[in-house]
């Protein structure tokens, strides 16, 4: 076969666009620090690297979940924990009004006090977290908890009571696992975990016991004084019920945050392993397909040998 001079600079020019190719592709890789930057650069891996992705984004989106979990239940424990201060001061200032050497000037000035308590009870059990009220259930954008009447002389006690549905909000920690963020402030307040109105027994309306506390304080009721400590009591082992649940759930959120934590690791090896680059091997060969572009260069510029027609203009 005759072999023309345009076949020779065709040859030479596509072995050298060639070699460019390869250039581009190891310097795309070295850039990018990616093996498969298109699906066209391996289909089985690319495939595998989107699946693993979408894994990769489902678990930090329960990782955001599980992050608000936590915060919600560690406010809601720290709430309880104010509460149960509230009834520790109140049992407190029971128990001095309750000895016979109070009398009735001195009662009444621990009854301005327990005023105050209930005010702050009420405050705690209208907690928000994030704009909205977590003792209310999915009644998130109202009060959870309203007072009705004031404390005032010759006035009965301020009655206190519920505005919100009753229901737990829940947050997906795990796939398909949701943990209960919120308690009901129904159950939790006023001791009435049935929705029947009244609490159930051995439970107390926290509201209720310190407005009666007041009420025995202003009337200089010795006897009530006395009986509404047995009732603190109650409502502090109420409180410490509810606290043990949220204890429990925070148990669960923490677990599922490290088998997240795990998993967002292993997938982030596999990810890495079907489309990452290896940084030596792409840095070898770059510096290799350079010299390989110098040498085609050198070679096409050979064979284009100037014509008879370049010597004879």
């Amino acid at each position: 076969m005759r072999v023309t001079q345009n076949m020779v600079q065709r040859t030479a020019l596509a072995d050298n666009l060639r070699v460019r190719r390869q250039l581009l592709e190891l310097q795309e890789q070295a850039s990018s620090g990616l093996r498969v930057n298109r699906p066209s650069d391996d289909p089985s891996d690319a495939s595998r690297a989107a699946l693993l992705r979408a894994e990769i984004e489902s678990g930090e989106r329960l990782a955001k979940s599980v992050e608000h979990a936590r915060a919600r239940l560690e406010t809601v424990d720290t709430q309880l924990g104010h509460a149960n201060d509230v009834l520790v001061r109140a049992r407190e200032l029971a128990t001095q009004a309750a000895n016979d050497t109070a009398d009735a000037g001195s009662r009444r000035l621990v009854a301005a006090e327990i005023a105050q308590l209930h005010e702050q009870l009420v405050a705690t059990s209208n907690l928000r977290h994030q704009g909205a009220y977590l003792f209310g259930g999915y009644a998130t954008g109202q009060r959870a908890f309203e007072q009705s009447g004031s404390f005032a002389d010759g006035s009965p006690a301020p009655v206190v009571s519920y505005g919100g549905d009753g229901a737990e909000i829940e947050l997906e920690i795990e796939e398909g696992i949701l943990v209960r963020t919120t308690l009901d402030g129904r159950r939790v307040f006023l001791g009435d975990a049935d929705g029947s109105g009244s609490p159930d027994a051995t439970r107390e309306d926290l509201f209720d016991v310190l407005a009666s506390l007041w009420q025995s304080l202003e009337s200089n009721d010795r006897a009530g004084i006395a009986a509404s400590l047995d009732r603190i009591a109650r409502g502090q082992e109420q409180l410490d019920v509810e606290r043990a649940r949220v204890g429990g759930r925070l148990t669960r959120v923490e677990a599922a945050d490290a088998v997240l934590s795990r998993r967002g690791v292993d997938l982030a090896g596999q990810l890495s392993s079907a489309e990452d680059a290896d940084s030596v091997e792409v840095y070898s060969a770059l510096a290799h397909q350079q010299t390989l572009l110098q040498a085609s260069l050198q070679v096409t510029a050979r064979a284009i040998q100037p014509s008879l027609l370049d010597f004879l203009q």
